[in-house]
Order: C-alpha cells, then sequence, then structure tokens
C-alpha cells in the first residue's frame, strides 16, 4: 500500500470517528479546514468519566491534562463542593493548569453525566512541537482560541452582574 492510501485510509477512519464528527461540530472548530480539524483531532487521546466521576479535585497538583468536552456535562466546583460553573460540549477544563506546569488545579470537576473528553498531555504537546513544529503552532493556536472563547465568556457574565449589582448606575 503507498503512503497515499494509507494518509488516504487513516484520513478516512479518523472522518468516521463519532467522537471526531462531535468535535468537527463544535464552534471552536468552525473556521479551520479539514485537514487542520483531521491533525489536532489526532494529537488527542479519546477518554470517557461515568456521571459522578471526580475527574480532579481543587488544589491537586496538575495533571498536565487538557481536556476538551465532545459529549455530556461536567460540574466545577471550589472547595466546599459549591459548583460555580457548569461545563458542555464545547468547554475546556485543565486547560490553565496545561499550559502554567507549576499550577495546582484551581476547582473540583466532576461529570454530572456521562462525559466524553479528548485530552492532551503536556509532555505529548512538547514532543508534537519539537518534532512537528507546524502542528505544535496549529495545536497553540486552537488552545490560544479556546483561551480567548473562555475569556470573552468571563467578561460577558462580568458586565451582566456588574450591570444587575449597579441597577445601571454605573
Amino acid at each position: 500500500m503507498s503512503t497515499l492510501q494509507l494518509n488516504h485510509a487513516f484520513e478516512a477512519s479518523i472522518i468516521s470517528n463519532s467522537q471526531y464528527r462531535r468535535f468537527h461540530d463544535l464552534s471552536v472548530c468552525s473556521k479551520m479546514s479539514e485537514e487542520d480539524r483531521i491533525d489536532l483531532f489526532a494529537c488527542f487521546d479519546s477518554c470517557s468519566f461515568s456521571a459522578g466521576t471526580t475527574i480532579y479535585e481543587a488544589d491537586s497538583p496538575s495533571s498536565q491534562l487538557m481536556y476538551l468536552i465532545t459529549k455530556g456535562k461536567a460540574s466545577a466546583s471550589l472547595s466546599g463542593n459549591k459548583v460555580y460553573s457548569q461545563l458542555k460540549e464545547g468547554d475546556t477544563f485543565g486547560l490553565f493548569s496545561f499550559l502554567d506546569q507549576g499550577r495546582s488545579h484551581a476547582s473540583t470537576v466532576t461529570a454530572i453525566t456521562d462525559l466524553e473528553v479528548l485530552r492532551i498531555g503536556r509532555e505529548q504537546f512538547d514532543v508534537i512541537t519539537l518534532e512537528e513544529p507546524e502542528l505544535g503552532n496549529r495545536m497553540l493556536h486552537f488552545m490560544f482560541h479556546l483561551l480567548s472563547d473562555k475569556a470573552l465568556r468571563f467578561e460577558h457574565e462580568y458586565a451582566t452582574m456588574h450591570e444587575y449589582v449597579t441597577a445601571g448606575r454605573y
């Protein structure tokens, strides 16, 4: 079998994967080319958690994993089980402790429903950036886009809370 045939077979196996189809449909992937989506998807491992499973605890050492939810819901809570966010398809968790290697987890993340995620470890990411710098660069752009979406969401939530608290008197 030629290299070209192997590449086509590899792409076909990814495109037919249900996890890939959910990844493909996430808003964060909407502006990517099909080739970029396939390349990025191939960098992740697929993982699932049963409802009620705690993925990691607040203040625990970082597992150096970034998670992207493709199916299901999870909660993020502070110590004492105070849930401050519900995470859904397209949301990430672990990204800050993935990027900042010395950082502990800021929250406890628990699967509310059965949860399917894509994840990548920091060591795997570092190897990708060394061995395939162009792919590593695309992965960094993807992560920056995830961070930008998160920051914009926080900014909108803050503005909404500020408007509520000040009742427009500001």
